[in-house]
């Protein structure tokens, strides 16, 4: 999930920020059918969501939406959620009401929801029109970003990824007799195409990869969560060495190291959401599906 490449515009999260949780309350779907849906432009319209209860960074209230279509698709599990983890939704976590949306971007799922609104274009909050997009590497500051806002789409559906949670970054591994060594960590699909079925590891840059065995989080009903998996890897002594990790899931979205690049705008509109593109570095940080890697491992 994490390569290092450059530094990013904004606070660094390391892996990421997810959420593997059990949620309950209605489907967002039936309770518009209940209300009834009045858009002209049934394609092009969005469930805009709204809290209005604190300032934001850069805003008076915060925001997001997603497609109707999404929204109105029983397949997409979109939740109003009431509870967490079987008890009322705690203060940090948007009580009394938030909104879930799985396999998307988490600055989607709105907490302390005010306002729910269908209408014909998306929301026109701050962290939906001028952040959490994939810019293009062309982007490179503040004011280069300006021309390509309008032009990328906001993040919706995620990106397959997997992360390596041990060993971290730096560790001293010290090589048993065996020679072998395990590594952990976990790995989510892409999207609604979930579980998660496969996850390798390769010690040679992703020359050849080794099967790892996924403990949790590959059946079925694992559509929305992440799969946990350890794999045994022959690490040879040595200072500075690496794994690297990629996953696989239901849909054939495979997780790739190989960067590309869009050399024109036209190009980067046809293919800034392709599942089978890898993503280069981006101003903001967002959506990279880069392979998951521990580096700089002192094994002795």
């Amino acid at each position: 999930m994490r390569t290092l490449l450059k530094e990013v515009d904004g606070i660094d999260w390391g892996d990421g920020a997810v959420m593997n949780c059990k949620w309950r309350g209605p489907k967002l779907k039936d309770v518009l059918d209940s209300a009834g849906i009045n858009v002209q432009d049934l394609k092009g319209a969005h469930v805009a969501l709204a809290c209005y209860k604190t300032q934001v960074q850069g805003s008076e209230w915060y925001g997001g939406s997603i497609e109707l279509d999404r929204a109105l698709r029983d397949s997409a599990d979109v939740l109003i959620a009431l509870e967490m983890n079987g008890k009322p939704l705690p203060i940090s976590h948007g009580f009394p009401v938030r909104i879930i949306v799985p396999g998307v971007s988490g600055c989607r799922s709105v907490k302390w929801v005010d306002e729910i609104t269908v209408q014909s274009e998306e929301s026109s909050n701050l962290y939906q029109r001028y952040d959490y997009k994939r810019l293009p590497p062309e982007a490179t500051d503040k004011e280069s970003a300006k021309q390509y806002w309008d032009l990328t789409p906001a993040l919706q559906d995620m990106p397959i990824n997997s992360v390596i949670a041990e060993p971290q970054n730096g560790d001293t591994i010290r090589l048993p007799l065996s020679g072998e060594i395990e590594i952990k960590g976990y790995a989510l699909p892409q999207g609604d195409q979930g579980p998660v079925v496969k996850v390798e590891c390769s010690i040679d840059e992703g020359q050849t990869w080794e099967a790892a065995q996924i403990l949790s989080g590959n059946g079925l009903e694992a559509k929305w969560c992440w799969a946990l998996w350890k794999a045994t890897v022959q690490l040879p002594k040595g200072k500075k060495q690496r794994v690297l990790s990629r996953a696989t899931d239901k849909g054939g979205n495979v997780q790739t190291g190989k960067p590309v690049r869009w050399h024109s705008l036209l190009q980067l509109i046809k293919t800034i959401c392709r599942s089978d593109d890898a993503q280069v570095w981006n101003l903001r940080g967002v959506g990279y599906d880069g392979y998951g890697e521990s580096r700089d491992l002192n094994v002795v």
